[in-house]
């Protein structure tokens, strides 16, 4: 049999599969190098941090397409916020015990991640400490503040606080001072303002950098509210009925947003209550009816609010007297009286018993006069009977005793 030729059809069918196997996987390889170019490892993003508007940015690569930022806080853990337009922004947190900034975005389709750390400049342990606010009668806010124990002599401090807009930052318009040192706030002016602020103390030196302290405060949480207004008190023949109106606070919150403490004590007493003090729900219509049966005597009755979820109790209000001191005052005369009688009673008994004894030991009883014929015969048969010897020995000295003095015996018997 002859051989076939080389350019035969079945032997070019053959070359063009095996061709095929071989060139195409190659083919594929070098478009998908072509679709993903690389990227240099070590490119930079810039990341910048800004903490006034906590803000972190970065220079934007081109074909960025999605990314993230992190940030990690020592109180509140990690804290993610996804990317727009090549920034992040945060809420409000506090900064002076420093944090971690991290960037992750996608740049043509492959992850690129860059991390900051934001520290605290200075030296350690001069920032102020001991940092605390108080909201009181709804217009004014206190601020104190305490020098580092590392911080030089010629420190000093300065409170800027800024609302939640970030739109608005005022320095302290009125400071205290401890030995020239700036250790507190006083702001008669609370307009601005808004439900949580930033506050950020620093601190100048000419020996050394001062640490910053800052903190985020709600307002509501650090007010301490005001007694209550327009205390009454209404009796009946059983029960009496206290009612009050809610305090002006910085905000019109409503009744639920308060409690109450109400402290009900006699008189009489030291000042305060021997019982547990009572406590009040604002959702009670601000009233307490308590049951005090007449007659009451004098009482008093004062109360004192906090906040319905944390028990910070403000100022006492000035006591309220109800009941009348009639009731008292004329039990106390009843009881006079009748220990008065007793006396009275118990002297008049034991002078008319003496003066009973007395009279029978000094004037014996007057005989009543006898009858001489009938006496005789009882005489009579009583000397038949026994001897008149036998007789008066046996009579009992007291029967003689009672015999008149003066009245002759009976004379013998005639026969």
């Amino acid at each position: 049999m002859l051989p076939r030729p080389v350019g035969s059809p079945t032997c070019l069918l053959v070359i063009t599969i095996l061709l095929s196997l071989l060139l195409d996987p190659a083919f594929l390889l070098t478009q998908g190098h072509q679709d993903l170019p690389s990227v240099e490892p070590n490119s930079s993003l810039n990341v910048k941090f800004d903490p006034k508007k906590m803000q972190l940015t970065w220079d934007c690569k081109e074909n960025t397409t999605s990314g993230h930022c992190v940030m990690t806080h020592k109180e509140k853990g990690q804290i993610k916020k996804q990317m727009k337009r090549c920034q992040c922004t945060f809420q409000d947190n506090s900064l002076h015990g420093g944090v971690t900034l991290t960037v992750e975005v996608y740049v043509n389709q492959r992850p690129i991640s860059e991390t900051l750390v934001y520290t605290n400049p200075g030296k350690e342990g001069t920032a102020a400490q001991n940092f605390s606010c108080l909201v009181y009668n709804a217009d004014f806010m206190n601020c104190t503040w305490a020098k580092g124990h590392a911080a030089p002599d010629d420190v000093q401090y300065f409170l800027y606080i800024r609302n939640s807009t970030r739109k608005g930052e005022r320095e302290c318009p009125h400071y205290l001072t401890d030995a020239g040192t700036n250790v507190g706030c006083h702001l008669q002016d609370l307009s601005g303002l808004t439900s949580y602020n930033y506050f950020l103390v620093n601190g100048t030196s000419r020996e050394t950098g001062i640490q910053f302290f800052d903190s985020i405060l709600l307002l509501k949480e650090i007010e301490r509210y005001s007694p209550p207004h327009n205390i009454t008190v209404n009796c009946n023949e059983s029960h009496c009925l206290v009612r009050w109106e809610k305090p002006r606070t910085r905000k019109n919150w409503s009744n639920r947003e308060f409690q109450y403490q109400l402290d009900i004590w006699r008189r009489s007493n030291s000042g305060h209550s021997e019982n547990q003090l009572i406590v009040v729900s604002g959702d009670s219509e601000n009233r307490y009816n308590f049951p005090s049966p007449e007659p009451r005597g004098t009482q008093m009755v004062k109360i004192r609010t906090a906040d319905a979820r944390r028990a910070h109790w403000g100022d006492w209000s000035q006591p309220i007297q109800f009941g009348s001191e009639e009731p008292e005052s004329s039990l106390v005369l009843v009881y006079v009286l009748v220990v008065l009688g007793t006396l009275a009673g118990g002297l008049a008994c034991g002078c008319l018993f003496k003066r009973f004894l007395g009279s029978h030991s000094l004037f014996p009883p007057i005989p009543r006069i006898r009858d001489k014929l009938k006496d005789d015969h009882q005489i009579d048969h009583q000397a038949v009977l026994c001897p008149p010897a036998t007789r008066f020995h046996s009579e009992p000295r007291a029967d003689l005793r009672l015999k008149p003095p003066r009245l002759p015996l009976p004379g013998p018997l005639r026969t």
